[in-house]
């Protein structure tokens, strides 16, 4: 079935986990996405297991390209010409130094969107330092507003800042892709760890902005909301959200707390927020009572958010997930028998294996004109591997 990307091709010459996950989307909607790798592959293929690698790589082709051959330029020429989208994810100023720099590229074929992902930006003092997710956490907010006040900030679990960049990037490259069939013109897009991370951290940055106080962590709590956090249950813990007057009340009903309706300590939200410590410890006397499948039931029978805090064996397990058929085993032929998780974009079709380093070499030459004769010369020369 025909997808919105079907027909487009992308050159992926990004590493690591941001540019993969966003070319991983593209695939999604039906794009031919190419991996372009150095000699001894994307450097995080071993990584966590190789089970990163084998999701945000999944149904994409790879070919392995010595760049710094010089006979590398007459494959890139011609991979460049067929491409609709050129990705990579070089420090500022290498794909300059490589030849295949925006102007370079532009120069092959005019109208080509080209994309860009670094740590900190193509411009400014910071360019050239080494983009990561943690430390984009560190200089953004992001950490020094995650855990506990009384210990120190903690890292955001996934890699959000990575895979979030990835996701502006496919934002970007849509847009560029219906603007050109609009007008023709290709585009030069740019996108950046550290300012991903500045917008998940736009409503705390607004808010200092008004009242000039550092917005304090507080651990699975909402700073503007109470009760509204992670709680000790009988067995096991219980997140709860009133977020709402609404909210509390039934929540007060649900858990026979009615005589907190009428408490002046927990009359509105900004004295519940105030009197946060208070409330946690009369909520969870109450949650110490009967058991959490228990709690669950009846804050739910009241439509008052909650939910069981689960591990990733306890997701992997929950009926729902299962009814949904979110998840889909796979046997890839690098780490063998995974589950591989479907994204919520696209028409859910079951994913393709990550390639193995320079699998599809000999197709895609093949693809863009090059005769036997002259692949066998790429691989004796190194050129390919």
């Amino acid at each position: 079935m025909s997808r919105s990307l079907t027909g487009i091709t992308v050159l992926d010459l990004s590493h690591a986990l941001s540019g993969p996950f966003g070319t991983m989307l593209l695939t999604e909607l039906g794009a031919d996405v190419i991996k372009v790798e150095p000699p001894g592959g994307d450097h995080f293929r071993p990584t966590n297991g190789g089970a990163t690698f084998a999701v945000v790589n999944r149904n994409k082709r790879s070919i392995c390209i010595d760049l710094k051959k010089p006979d590398a330029a007459q494959i890139m020429q011609r991979l460049i010409g067929k491409a609709d989208v050129f990705l990579e994810t070089f420090t500022p100023g290498a794909a300059e130094r490589l030849g295949y720099g925006y102007d370079d590229v532009r120069a092959i074929k005019p109208e080509i969107i080209y994309c860009s992902i670094s740590g900190f930006g193509q411009t400014g003092p910071y360019r050239e330092l080494r983009g990561y997710d943690a430390v984009a956490q560190a200089m953004s907010g992001v950490m020094a507003a995650t855990g506990e006040p009384d210990r120190a900030p903690v890292r955001v679990g996934p890699s959000m800042i990575d895979m979030g960049t990835g996701m502006y990037a496919v934002i970007g490259i849509l847009d560029a892709l219906r603007t050109r069939d609009q007008t023709g013109q290709g585009a030069r897009l740019e996108f950046n760890l550290f300012e991903s991370a500045l917008s998940w951290m736009s409503q705390s940055i607004a808010r200092y902005s008004q009242t000039g106080i550092v917005p304090p962590r507080t651990g699975s709590a909402l700073a503007t909301f109470s009760p509204y956090q992670v709680f000790n249950g009988r067995d096991g813990l219980i997140f709860i959200g009133a977020s709402t007057q609404k909210f509390w009340e039934r929540l007060c009903q649900a858990l026979d707390l009615e005589r907190l309706i009428s408490d002046e300590r927990f009359a509105d939200m900004p004295a519940r927020v105030a009197n946060r410590q208070a409330l946690t410890e009369i909520i969870e006397e109450t949650l110490s009572q009967t058991s959490n499948e228990d709690i669950l039931e009846r804050l739910r029978t009241a439509h008052v958010p909650c939910a069981p805090v689960l591990s990733v064996d306890g997701v992997v397990a929950d009926p729902h997930v299962a009814a949904r058929g979110t998840l889909t085993p796979l046997t890839d032929p690098a780490i063998g028998n995974i589950l591989q998780t479907r994204m919520p974009i696209g028409d859910g079709e079951p994913p393709r294996a990550a390639p193995q380093l320079g699998e599809h070499n000999r197709d895609i030459l093949s693809e863009i004109g090059f005769g036997e004769v002259e692949i066998d010369g790429f691989f004796r020369n190194e050129v390919v591997q």
